[in-house]
């Protein structure tokens, strides 16, 4: 029976720190959305471009693979997003921590699919051909 119990520490939990969530970081639950909304815009445009191959995420490319170029990067952030809301939730001591690093990760990754590909792909192949072996 400790499971049950764990699992009903763990709603508690939630609801407890649910209570004020929103109040207190709307402000960064709004920059992380626009983050992730800025890296979903520019994965589909990649996927549009180069197709599902050109994503690094196993599970958005997946996605990709089964939804298509279009709705499978929207459902992969989408779940994104909601487990981002549910770890702030219920680490909610470390919110501000996980949301400015989450959306620092998210606007990086919308760089790096519309500017930073450019920049980093044929350095990446010009250092491997130049490897020994």
């Amino acid at each position: 029976m400790a499971n049950v119990r764990n699992l009903h520490d763990i709603i508690a939990r939630f609801k407890t720190n649910w209570r004020g969530y929103i109040r207190q970081y709307h402000l960064l639950l709004i920059l992380t959305a626009l983050a992730a909304t800025a890296d979903m815009v520019s994965t589909i445009y990649i996927m549009l471009v180069y197709g599902p191959e050109a994503e690094w995420h196993p599970t958005i490319r997946l996605l990709s693979t089964i939804f298509g170029p279009v709705f499978g990067p929207m459902a992969g952030k989408l779940w994104q997003l909601a487990v981002v809301v549910a770890l702030t939730v219920y680490l909610r001591f470390w919110a501000r921590y996980i949301f400015v690093t989450v959306a620092f990760i998210y606007t990086w990754a919308a760089w790096y699919n519309i500017w930073g590909r450019l920049i980093y792909y044929p350095f990446i192949l010009e250092l491997l051909d130049s490897l020994p072996f």
